[in-house]
């Protein structure tokens, strides 16, 4: 895959890294909330869901940018790892927030520009399902009339949205000085799907108002988030007037970059090739273009086409629709 990226043109990677300590959480959470299908979606709370929590170890982050190097390329982007006791608010979530800092740290010390985090207890994976698409492509689609009605996990909820913006406020409080401290960027990505409440949880970066909360809770570039073209779509969001509404405030940290096609905002939509959807894709990029935007571009979210068992393809397409239209502006 790099070799792969490298030669389209790729020269930065966006990736994770799953540190080797593991969380306590009850084995039965931990069966609940990594769920991973062969839609290539996960469910989970805090950073790579139901993975480790943290924190990083400088070894395992050194071989990573090492590896992107030999392959010609540097790391922009590492995906934080999982802290869920922070997301969920139990007794153990100051170790959690401890780890969170010292991986950031690291991260700052190793020159790694941005560290991206989910803040999610549940992602809505029941949801997804597969539909067909152009040419006979197949799509990721998401309904929640296909799960709405499922009880909640009671170790999990239910909990209210105030709950949950708690918990990420006191996240951000531990984590963005210390980003500030070590010249770290943090993108916080968007619940994707963006349901308001999931098996009687409530999200707390689902709507475009609070992702507005998040970045002016502390307005600071550090204090950022993933802008997500489909989730913004999703929404039925003004993708290139919400670009230029958080562009305008230097806190776009990062950017996925695909398109939907959206039957109920927040609740009913597909996934569809960059090129065919609802959001204006040109518009987009000319807004991050006209607000400055220095960092990573990246595509997300590719549909299978038919025959392509790597996905090299889907990729392949989506990078150069983006490369030709940034070479035109």
């Amino acid at each position: 895959m790099l070799a792969f990226a490298r030669q389209l043109g790729v020269e930065w990677i966006a990736t994770n890294l799953l540190a080797t300590q593991g969380s306590r959480l009850s084995e039965d959470l931990l069966r609940a909330t990594s769920v991973q299908g062969r839609l290539g979606a996960m469910g989970g709370i805090g950073g790579p869901p139901g993975g480790p929590s943290g924190p990083w170890k400088e070894e395992e982050l050194v071989g990573l940018l090492r590896r992107a190097e030999q392959a010609g390329m540097k790391v922009g982007n590492v995906m934080l790892h999982a802290f869920p006791h922070a997301v969920a608010g139990t007794a153990e979530r100051d170790r959690d927030l401890e780890n969170v800092r010292t991986s950031i740290r690291l991260a700052g010390r190793l020159g790694i520009p941005v560290v991206e985090y989910n803040f999610f207890s549940l992602r809505n994976v029941e949801g997804l399902h597969e539909t067909p698409g152009r040419g006979g492509a197949s799509y990721r689609a998401f309904d929640d009339a296909r799960v709405r009605d499922r009880s909640p996990i009671m170790e999990l909820g239910p909990r209210s949205e105030e709950e949950t913006w708690a918990n990420l406020r006191r996240f951000l409080d531990a984590a963005v000085p210390a980003a500030k401290e070590a010249g770290v960027r943090l993108a916080l990505h968007p619940n994707d799907p963006p349901v308001p409440v999931y098996r009687g949880v409530a999200q707390p970066a689902a709507s475009i108002a609070q992702w507005k909360r998040v970045v002016e809770y502390i307005p600071t570039p550090e204090n950022g988030i993933t802008f997500d073209t489909g989730v913004t779509g999703e929404l039925n969001g003004d993708v290139p007037g919400l670009i230029r509404w958080f562009g305008a405030r230097d806190c776009i940290n990062h950017v996925h970059f695909r398109n939907v096609r959206t039957q109920e905002p927040a609740l009913r939509y597909e996934e569809t090739f960059v090129d065919e959807g609802q959001v204006d894709m040109v518009a987009a990029l000319r807004a991050l273009h006209e607000t400055d935007y220095p960092r990573m571009v990246v595509p997300d979210h590719v549909p299978a086409v038919a025959g392509d068992t790597t996905k090299f393809g889907s990729w392949g397409y989506a990078l150069g629709y983006m490369r030709g239209l940034m070479q035109s502006l």
